[in-house]
């Protein structure tokens, strides 16, 4: 009997085993529901068990083993598509996977916390994501930032001017911060960089004033669009609270392109274009009447034979065309290798970028090289790193305000009668400029003001498999980088510029170094398990930035003829020196549940230090909270005529850093009676000054149609900034002028719109549509200083109003308006935030090989101070001076004027991108070099195509104070904005 037992044991044992070893292979191939094409590296997983799963390879083919001989269910999914799910069982083992395009991107992964994702159609949140494709697929643009124009509904964004090389102000859902932080904070593959409008000098060497005058780029133009695969924008603290202390002005995370297993994949890419003025003014043609009416009587004798002499010899020069319309040669030639085997991973891309500028002498030159590795060490242990080395090199001309100068080509030409030629004689001399301080062509030929990056952006990531069962898992999570920016700026006036000749000591050199270093840490884990139906996610971190900079610039005047050494020079000084050191620690907690994808709820809290503060050691809590109620997924809502139907609520709080130094009193240095020492600054500082915070509710519904072919989503924000920074007059007898303070409060309230579809889908002809709507109003809901009137250049041509109950954004001016102090005593002339933006995207795919799209954006209201017509009036340049449209016998230009000649509305319609691509038929390119081209595309397209408005300017978006907060709309002689036209060709191998 004993032995009977013993063999049914062994046979229960046997088949047992069997049991637990029994497992089949299932096969398949994933392709593109509508072309037919392979989906290389699509995500192949069993829904049972998302720890075991496999990536197609370049065939779009699959091997994946089930650990069971019952029945699993296969999901698959891909960026750009909708998730599938396949039955397979052990007589069902080959499949055929035919996956649909998602062009509402319902099912992208995005953003929800520092260490976790979710899908875009369970988020709580209004995020905006920019694809490649998006970015960069419709034509070539200059910068990173750029490329956003009309694409973040919620965004304001303005130029500096069109000079090469950029020079771009982002502010989203309206003003964070009077004079602090109003550029979001970026971050680059978890690399926190510097996106700085560092300091050129030129406004020092032209007089212009402050260093927000300098025409410089922001730092995020380094990047090449290329490389980018992805970004996503966290427009205010409802989203971005969880980047704490940096994030009062929203975040942008840039996601660069990864590699991805399969056979290595080459791609060359070579555009080539030009450039020429989006739009000219034009200039007044002069007459012996206009010479008599213009000029006084002493000087009407000399301008009369001045005239008479160019009429002789039919000498005119319109000198807006001479400087200004150049036609500019582009070139951007892109080399990317993308590979690797289910272990390792890479992205390997060079970049060389060289655009010349429409006035002489000006250009931007980027090269780029970026390598990005992802490593699988082990089934538990994996390993990320990117490295990226940019040099740009850029020169800007000088173009903007000046003070006395001359060095300011607007500036001068606005005085310069056509009939005047300024131009170099024989002889290679120039002629003095009689009607201003210097001649423009000898500037732009002689002087310099050029600056050279050198950036080296490193980041890693690790991800570590702690441990995982059928229903939970644990992961930890270590990111770092460093960002590091080393800047040389030279600006040089040669001693034989007509201006230099008349100082003291003529010739004049400006050499800065600037040195910026970021580093940044974060370890985090995340555990996520289920009960019942809802799935948790818990995560929770620690995080670590530090922040450098090295600043030192150094002048030398009545330089050797010929020198630009400092040494060279008669008198030499220290313009500046600088060094920050900022150190900051954060925690955070977040805690997410997900019933189904039905109910969504997410609560989280960041904590952070820093050395900024007046006590470093204190930490500032920053809470968030979110809901979203799909309630299409609750019961019949008519099949797919309704597939998402989400109302949503998110709540959030943000810090923007206190500026280096408030909290202390400087020492400037002194001499006095031959002693050296300190003395006190005229700003004393303030140790109870608090960061500057934000809160937000934001309230919002997406609807998803007829099987997601229209997708709308809708938000309404209230962001409420106190704590906000502004500097507070002290009386005279005090010794000091100001103090900061942390009185004022500001409160935006904004609609946010998004409709998006695909209107036509046939056989042949595809049609995708976005419409996106926004608009934003603030309100100084509390100052408490007294109303004052700052920013720009006085009343008399229109300054701001900073008083409770107004926007910040007003603008007041002449003529005064005695007993109303709640506007100064000033007249409202007007408001530089537009009553709303609209942009209308398309793409067109025509017989599959075809793809036409453009972009437009309307920018409806929104006031600028336009001081270049002032000048142009000034001169006697401006078209239709002569006029007298009123007919009473004054011509217009000697009207009598007030501020409110000079504020003015900037509303346009610009048709931002357009592009025509061809992708010749695989018939063809399969024929050439034995088949090893895959793909050849060629097209055309333009950059700021057309324009459309009754501003009387070169651009209605450019502003000389672009990165300012609330001053961000003065229009002085900026370097006309560019028309881009390229032809394109790119090959994958």
């Amino acid at each position: 009997m004993m032995k009977h037992y013993l063999r049914l044991v062994v046979l229960l044992l046997l088949v047992g085993s069997g049991q637990a070893f029994a497992q089949y292979t299932v096969t398949g191939t994933v392709k593109d529901g509508k072309t037919g094409e392979p989906i290389i590296g699509a995500n192949v997983y069993l829904k049972e068990n998302p720890t075991k799963g496999t990536l197609t390879d370049a065939d779009g083919k699959f091997s994946l083993g089930v650990p069971t001989n019952q029945e699993a269910t296969l999901e698959i999914k891909f960026l750009g598509y909708f998730l599938q799910a396949i039955p397979v069982s052990p007589s069902q083992t080959s499949v055929s996977v035919s996956l649909k395009e998602d062009i509402t991107n319902l099912e992208e992964i995005v953003v929800s916390g520092l260490a976790s994702s979710v899908k875009r159609s369970n988020l709580a949140n209004a995020v905006t994501s920019v694809s490649a494709k998006e970015l960069t697929g419709t034509t070539t643009i200059q910068t990173t930032d750029g490329a956003l124009y009309g694409k973040v509904v919620g965004a304001n964004i303005r130029s500096s001017g069109g000079a090469p090389g950029g020079g771009i102000s982002i502010q989203l859902r309206g003003i964070s911060s009077l004079v602090g932080a109003s550029q979001p904070l970026i971050i680059l593959d978890g690399v926190y960089i510097n996106n700085a409008s560092q300091r050129t000098g030129r406004a020092t060497l032209t007089g212009a004033g402050a260093s927000n005058q300098d025409d410089g780029a922001n730092r995020l133009a380094d990047i090449n669009p290329a490389d980018i695969e992805n970004i996503e924008i966290l427009k205010g603290p409802s989203a971005a609270a969880i980047y704490g202390t940096r994030a009062n002005a929203g975040v942008v995370i840039i996601t660069t392109k990864k590699g991805s297993s399969g056979k290595t994949k080459i791609s060359f890419s070579q555009d080539i274009g030009f450039a020429n003025p989006l739009r000219l003014l034009g200039v007044d043609d002069w007459s012996e009447a206009k010479i008599n009416e213009f000029f006084p009587e002493a000087r009407r004798a000399i301008e009369l034979e001045r005239y008479r002499k160019a009429v002789q010899t039919n000498t005119f020069i319109d000198y807006e065309d001479y400087f200004y319309n150049n036609k500019a040669l582009l070139s951007n030639t892109r080399l990317s290798l993308t590979g690797g085997t289910d272990k390792t991973k890479f992205y390997i891309s060079g970049n060389i970028a060289d655009e010349n500028g429409t006035i002489r002498n000006t250009g931007f030159e980027r090269y780029s090289l970026r390598t990005n590795i992802d490593h699988k060490i082990n089934s538990w242990l994996t390993l990320g790193v990117s490295s990226n080395y940019i040099k740009t090199n850029t020169d800007r001309g000088f173009t903007g305000n000046q003070n006395n100068s001359g060095a300011s080509i607007g500036y001068s030409i606005a005085y310069v009668p056509n009939y005047f030629d300024l131009r170099a004689n024989p002889d290679g001399s120039y002629p003095d400029n009689p009607y201003f301080a210097e001649n423009p062509v000898a500037l732009t030929d002689k002087a310099t003001n050029n600056s050279t990056v050198n950036r080296f952006v490193q980041a890693f990531n690790l991800g570590i498999d702690i441990f995982k069962t059928e229903k939970s898992f644990l992961k930890a999570s270590i990111v770092g980088g460093l960002d590091y920016v080393q800047n040389t700026t030279l600006i040089h006036m040669p001693e034989d510029l007509q201006y230099q000749r008349a100082q003291a000591n003529p010739g004049d050199v400006l050499w800065g170094k600037q040195e910026s270093t970021n580093t940044n840490f974060q370890a985090s884990l995340v555990y996520n398990w289920n009960v019942g139906n809802v799935n948790f996610n818990s995560s929770g971190g620690i995080v670590r930035l530090d922040f450098k900079d090295n600043v030192l610039f150094n002048r030398s005047r009545g330089l050797t003829p010929g020198q630009i050494n400092l040494s060279q020079g008669t008198v030499q000084s220290i313009d500046q020196q600088f060094f920050q050191n900022v150190q900051e620690a954060g925690l955070f907690l977040q805690q997410e549940a997900n019933y189904l994808d039905k109910v969504i709820g997410t609560v989280g809290i960041r904590w952070d230090k820093s050395s900024l503060n007046a006590d470093h050691t204190q930490f500032y809590a920053f809470p968030r909270a979110s809901l979203a109620v799909n309630l299409a997924k609750f019961g019949d809502w008519g099949g797919r005529t309704i597939n998402l139907l989400k109302p949503r609520i998110a709540y959030g709080e943000t810090a923007g850093p206190v500026s280096f130094g408030a909290t202390f009193t400087s020492l400037g240095g002194a001499n006095i009676g031959g002693l050296l020492g300190s003395v006190v600054g005229n700003t004393i500082g303030n140790n109870a000054i608090r960061p500057e915070s934000a809160s937000e509710l934001e309230m919002g519904i997406d609807a998803g149609l007829f099987d997601s072919r229209v997708l709308l989503e809708a938000s309404y924000y209230i962001k409420n900034t106190k704590n906000n920074l502004q500097n507070l007059s002290l009386s005279p007898s005090t010794g000091v002028t100001s103090i900061s303070s942390n009185e004022a409060e500001l409160q935006n309230k904004g609609i946010e719109l998004s409709l998006s579809g695909t209107p036509v889908e046939l056989t042949n002809i595809k049609w995708n549509t976005r419409i996106m709507y926004w608009q934003n109003r603030v309100k100084m809901t509390k100052l408490g200083i007294p109303t004052y009137i700052a920013g720009a250049f006085g009343s008399s041509l229109g300054t701001f109003l900073y008083s409770e109950g107004y926007s910040p954004t007003t603008i007041v001016g002449t003529p005064a308006v005695p007993n109303s102090p709640s506007t100064g005593n000033f007249t409202v002339l007007g408001n530089s935030l537009p009553k709303f933006t609209m942009s209308w995207s398309n793409n067109l795919n025509i017989y599959k090989n075809l793809d036409f799209s453009f972009l437009f954006e309307w920018k409806k209201g929104g006031d600028n101070i336009n001081l270049s017509h002032y000048l142009l009036n000034g001169g006697g340049t401006a078209v239709g001076w002569m006029d007298d449209k009123n007919g009473n016998g004054v011509i217009d230009a000697r009207e009598p004027t007030t501020a409110s000649a000079w504020v003015q509305d900037a509303s346009y319609v610009k048709l931002r991108e357009i592009g025509l691509y061809y992708t010749l038929p695989k018939s063809f390119t399969s024929s050439i070099l034995n088949g090893s081209i895959e793909k050849i595309r060629i097209g055309s397209s333009v950059n700021n195509a057309l324009l459309f408005t009754k501003y009387n300017g070169y651009d209605p978006e450019t502003s000389t104070f672009g990165a300012q907060s609330v001053a961000n709309n003065v229009d002085i002689n900026p370097y006309p904005t560019q028309r881009r036209v390229f032809f394109h060709l790119t090959l994958d191998f």
